[in-house]
C-alpha cells in the first residue's frame, strides 16, 4: 500500500488496562459444539467476538449490561443478562432461511469480473475493543444478465503479523438500497497474514445465486487477541487488523459501514474489491 492514512472507524475511547475480566463460552444446545466468531454487543456498541472455540471475556464493570449476542446460524440472544455462576451460554439453532435455495448444475462457465482490486492509498482498520464499527461493505451492481452464481471475492490488506482473522458476509440489496437478508448460511472465514497481500476467497462451494439488484460484500472485523496490532511506542494503544486497502474519495461512490446497527454511506472511501461471477 502506497500511503496507510489508518482511517478510524470510531471516536478513540479512554483505554483501561488490567481490569478483571470474566471468560464465558458459547455452545450449540443440541449437541455442544462451541459457536464461534459471534458478535457479543450491548446497547449497539460491540463488545467483544468469540474466538475459534467460542469462548470470550468480557471486563468487569460490563457485566451488568444487558448483552444481545450474534450468531450466523442461531437465535439471537437479547437483553441477555451474564451470569457467572454460569460461563457456559447455548443458542438455539436457527438457520438463515433463503428465498431459494438452486442446485447448481455442473457445466462450463463464462466468468464476469466486476471491481478491480489495487493498492489503496488508505488503510481502513477498527480502533479499541469498544468500537461501534466493526464491518464495512462495497455495493456490486449486477450489470451483467447471465451472471448467475458469486464464484469468488478479492481484497486487499496489510497485516503486521501472521494468523490474523476476517470474516466474509454477503447481503441482497433491500428496497432502501442498504444491506438486507444474508445470502449463506455457511460461516465464510479468511486466514490472513503478514504483509501486503491479495486474497481471493472462494465461494463455488457456497453456491451463492447473485441477486437481480446486486449484493453488499462486507467485510467484519473480529475483535480477538490475535487481531491486535499494539504501537510500537504506547504499548497500551492497540488497533485490530487487517487494514483493508481503500482509495479515497470526495464523495460517497460505493461503500459502506455499519455503526450502532444503522447502515450508512461513506463520503470518504471506497473498498477496492473485486467480484467474480459466472454464468
Amino acid at each position: 500500500m502506497s500511503k496507510i492514512k489508518g482511517i478510524i472507524l470510531a471516536l478513540l475511547a479512554s483505554i483501561h488496562l488490567g481490569w478483571a475480566q470474566q471468560s464465558f463460552s458459547l455452545k450449540s444446545a443440541e449437541d455442544q459444539t462451541p459457536i464461534t466468531y459471534a458478535s457479543i454487543s450491548s446497547e449497539h456498541t460491540l463488545l467483544t467476538t468469540s474466538d475459534s472455540l467460542g469462548k470470550f471475556t468480557i471486563q468487569q464493570e460490563d457485566l451488568h449490561l444487558p448483552i444481545t449476542i450474534k450468531a450466523l446460524g442461531y437465535k439471537t440472544l437479547d437483553s441477555f443478562s451474564l451470569d457467572t455462576r454460569s460461563p457456559i451460554i447455548f443458542l438455539e439453532a436457527q438457520p438463515v432461511t433463503l428465498d431459494e435455495v438452486v442446485l447448481r448444475q455442473q457445466k462450463k462457465e463464462h466468468t464476469y469480473k466486476v471491481g478491480k482490486v489495487k493498492n489503496g492509498d488508505i488503510g481502513i482498520v477498527c480502533r479499541l475493543q469498544n468500537n461501534t464499527i466493526a464491518q464495512v461493505a462495497k455495493v456490486i451492481k449486477n450489470e451483467f444478465n447471465q451472471a448467475t452464481w458469486i464464484d469468488q471475492v478479492k481484497f486487499k490488506t496489510l497485516c503486521t503479523a501472521n494468523h490474523r482473522i476476517i470474516s466474509m458476509l454477503l447481503y441482497a440489496v433491500n428496497e432502501q438500497g442498504q444491506p438486507g437478508r444474508i445470502l449463506h448460511t455457511e460461516k465464510i472465514i479468511a486466514q490472513l497474514k503478514k504483509g501486503h497481500h491479495t486474497y481471493e476467497i472462494d465461494l463455488k462451494h457456497v453456491q451463492i445465486p447473485f441477486p437481480e439488484n446486486g449484493v453488499f460484500v462486507a467485510l467484519d472485523y473480529l475483535f480477538l487477541e490475535q487481531n491486535k496490532a499494539y504501537s510500537k511506542t504506547n504499548p497500551n494503544w492497540y488497533h485490530y487488523e487487517p487494514s483493508i486497502d481503500a482509495t479515497s474519495v470526495d464523495h460517497y461512490t460505493d461503500s459502506w459501514y455499519k455503526l450502532k446497527q444503522h447502515w450508512q454511506k461513506s463520503e470518504t472511501y471506497s473498498l477496492n474489491m473485486q467480484l467474480i461471477l459466472s454464468d
